[in-house]
């Protein structure tokens, strides 16, 4: 019985962690793509785009590993079931109360690995996520500059060049506009731009040479104007106030005391990712078993649909319960609970239904 449970163990992991690992392969490139983009525009630092990935795979790993899961009990199984393995396996002893007590142990394995990643590693590293991504967008770089394009925050601090240097040193050109908080907003054209760095404020500043300098001077929209030969700028701040309320980047704990519900609605999910690898897992194993000239694939597209419709909806009732609608929180449980039953009916309704009839029979 223990080799019996090792190896089909193997078989559901294997195939549950390389299946989710190309989902999230596919995810992950997309938005790599999209955060490149930004680099290349200007608008992110090369540096941030890998921390930035690196601290959002946990997030998209505790979403695609519940599918990954269930993809991966419905093909080990499947490939089992087609090589009429599962077949022996019944003819000695091995029921189907058994057999999901030996499919239990792999699953609760990678549910408690889904529970890990989505109350504790997700919402820590999509925080550092949303910290970078708060910061460059509150500060400018002067390496990233791309010249002919106009680049940074049009509300706090925009920075355009015509032409750079080849080693990257000197700007020509130069238009910068800068809106800081409770201060007029300022714009500023030069014919050069270099940068250095002040050993006093510990602070990058741009060194701008032979411009003018226009400033709004007050609320009645009088203009000042200066001419300068050299005037110094500071483009990075030391340090920038990060301001991070998205409910998905607060720790569990916090949720779990909390009114809001945007937070409510955030910790239901989070618990439910790995309740969902569970249930769903029974489903998995009553669709596997197929008649081996069908194929292990042949119920693999309903399959999916069941799931893509169980998620749809946990997703829909997790939006409802942000919306503070009366009753998605129940929606939610009883969601689980219709496709515990639905999983149960799968396994057990055939021996269920043989057993009744067998109990009238007698009766008669």
């Amino acid at each position: 019985m223990q080799i019996i449970t090792r190896y089909l163990a193997k078989e559901i992991v294997i195939t549950s962690l390389v299946i989710s690992m190309v989902l999230l392969l596919i995810v992950g490139s997309s938005r790599f793509a999209y955060f490149l983009s930004l680099a290349v525009a200007g608008e992110l630092d090369a540096q941030a785009v890998l921390v930035v990935i690196a601290n959002l795979l946990p997030a998209y790993l505790s979403n695609l590993l519940p599918m990954g899961t269930f993809i991966g009990v419905l093909v080990a199984l499947g490939r089992h079931s087609v090589d009429n393995e599962l077949v022996i396996l019944s003819a000695n002893g091995i029921s189907q109360a058994r057999l999901l007590g030996i499919v239990a142990v792999p699953v609760s394995a990678l549910a408690l690995i889904v529970l890990l990643l989505s109350t504790a590693i997700a919402p820590h590293t999509s925080r550092i996520v949303e910290e970078v991504l708060y910061v460059q967008s509150h500060t400018s770089e002067f390496e990233s500059i791309v010249p002919g394009r106009f680049q940074g925050s049009g509300d706090r601090q925009a920075i355009y060049a015509e032409s750079l240097s080849d080693d990257r040193s000197k700007l020509s050109n130069v238009f910068l506009f800068t809106n800081g908080d409770h201060k007029p907003p300022v714009i500023i054209k030069a014919e050069s731009a270099t940068q250095y760095f002040d050993e006093q404020y510990q602070a990058k500043y741009l060194l701008l040479e032979n411009g003018s300098r226009m400033q709004v001077a007050d609320q009645h929209l009088d203009v000042s104007l200066t001419v300068f030969q050299k005037m110094a700028v500071q483009l990075l701040d030391t340090d920038v106030a990060v301001d991070i309320t998205h409910s998905f980047t607060i720790p569990t704990l916090e949720l779990l005391d909390s009114p809001k519900a945007t937070y409510r609605a955030q910790l239901y999910w989070r618990f439910s990712l790995p309740v969902m690898t569970l249930i769903i897992s029974l489903t998995a194993i009553a669709l596997s078993q197929v008649n081996p000239r069908q194929g292990r694939f042949a119920r693999l597209l309903p399959a999916l649909v069941l799931f893509l419709g169980y998620l749809s909806l946990l997703m829909r009732f997790r939006d409802q319960i942000e919306l503070g609608i009366s009753g998605a929180e129940f929606n939610v449980l009883a969601l689980h609970s219709a496709f515990l039953l639905l999983g149960l009916w799968l396994l057990f309704g055939k021996q269920m239904q043989q057993r009744f009839a067998a109990l009238r029979s007698l009766a008669t």
